[in-house]
């Protein structure tokens, strides 16, 4: 029984020591649950969907071109004489390239010069004559006139005598012979003059082949550029068609690419177009669209455009590769967010749009980058809402926010740059 009474005493003393510890926890352990079940506020910093004005672009690659490219050859045979242009020089169009030895062309032009002079000797003039000149004023047929006109003269007069039996028939048949003969002398002179004159024509086309041949012994750049390839010596025999050397027209260079078919309304002829090349990272050079293709290639559903670019430093070169970018048109209602704005995942953008401190999941389509730190937004949002650029990896959809931050002023189509 004492046994049982010593357990009985525990057992009350434990219950009494406990009791008090048990009593005190209802209230404040339930208050506490209650706080934590309550969502915390969020701090977040907000910034307005602003509108902005954006420069519509089409990138794409490309490869740059000569704008011209020449390969000069020689249009005779012979032997150079000297060079006068090497690779890498700059050459004005004219400018000599080479010289060949020119002795034996010199002494065709003397000989086609002297061979004219003859002709035009025999007609009595100084020079050729025009297409329309009149033979009849050349010596040879002037002389041949004014002899048939004495000859005729002469046999009227023996007519008038012989009508008066003055003269015998043998005088004036004499007379009428001379006359005959002085017709077919005039008409023969002016066969002649008209051949002649043909000759002297011959002739001066003779001689100006020859002229040509010694005028083409200096082998001339076709246009302005740069020597890009030499092929020939000094000394070396050359023959007609050889190429000698090439030239490069490297002012403006001409830019190739290919655009994606859904681009074809946006394009046309006078955009103006900037690139980028790998060995100047740093700098942008610019240029104009010059032609567009009219039609697409099957297999790339693509088609070629073509641009002309300003190369007046001559640091861009034939065959670079270039990244370029074509102005197509200016949007001036575009919306813009910073780029903290956006989270990413999976494929889908999205933001979170603070209304009555509350952050609400926005799903949007992301445009192109505007600025350094700002991004377009082609849908799913409105001008004016308020985006949260702090706190995003902390926000779900209906969270409670404190809005902290300066918020930019709005006018009448949207928010202020």
């Amino acid at each position: 029984m004492r046994a049982v009474r010593n357990i009985s005493v525990l057992l009350i003393a434990g219950v009494l020591t406990t009791a008090p510890y048990g009593c005190g926890r209802g209230p404040s352990a339930a208050k506490a649950d209650r706080k934590q079940a309550q969502p915390s506020i969020i701090p977040v910093t907000v910034t307005p969907v602003r509108t902005q004005k954006v420069q519509r672009t089409v990138e794409f690659v490309g490869t740059l071109y000569a704008n011209e490219e020449v390969a000069v050859s020689s249009e005779i045979e012979g032997r150079i004489l000297s060079i006068a242009a090497d690779l890498g020089d700059r050459v004005g169009a004219g400018q000599a390239l080479a010289k060949i030895h020119d002795a034996e062309f010199r002494f065709a032009v003397e000989q086609s010069e002297a061979s004219l002079r003859e002709t035009l000797a025999k007609l009595g003039l100084e020079k050729t004559p025009p297409p329309s000149f009149d033979v009849a004023r050349t010596s040879p047929v002037i002389k041949a006139k004014a002899e048939l006109d004495d000859a005729r003269l002469f046999l009227k007069r023996m007519q008038g005598l012989f009508d008066e039996k003055v003269i015998s028939a043998q005088e004036y048949d004499t007379a009428a012979t001379r006359a005959k003969t002085a017709l077919a002398a005039y008409k023969g002179s002016l066969e002649e003059a008209r051949a002649l004159v043909a000759g002297a024509y011959a002739k001066e086309a003779q001689l100006g082949t020859a002229r040509k041949k010694l005028r083409d012994t200096a082998i001339q750049a076709p246009l302005a550029g740069s020597v890009s390839k030499r092929s020939v010596s000094a000394g070396e025999f050359v023959k007609v068609g050889i190429h000698l050397f090439t030239i490069v027209q490297d002012n403006p260079l001409k830019l190739r690419g290919m655009v994606p078919e859904r681009f074809a309304p946006e394009l046309r002829t006078g955009q103006s177009v900037e690139i980028k090349v790998d060995p100047y990272p740093d700098k942008r050079y610019a240029g104009k669209i010059t032609r567009i293709s009219p039609s697409a290639e099957l297999a790339s559903r693509s088609f070629l455009v073509e641009g002309a670019i300003d190369n007046r430093e001559r640091q861009l070169k034939p065959n670079f590769f270039a990244k370029a970018v074509i102005f197509t048109r200016a949007d001036p209602n575009a919306l813009t967010v910073p780029q903290q704005a956006l989270l990413s995942f999976a494929g889908v953008t999205k933001v979170f749009v603070i209304e009555k401190d509350v952050a609400h999941e926005r799903v949007v389509q992301a445009g192109i980058r505007v600025g350094a730190n700002e991004v377009e937004i082609t849908a799913g949002l409105k001008p004016g809402e308020l985006v949260a650029i702090s706190g995003l990896t902390r926000l779900t959809a209906g969270a409670p926010v404190k809005v902290s931050g300066p918020v930019m002023p709005q006018d009448k189509t949207g928010i202020k740059p």
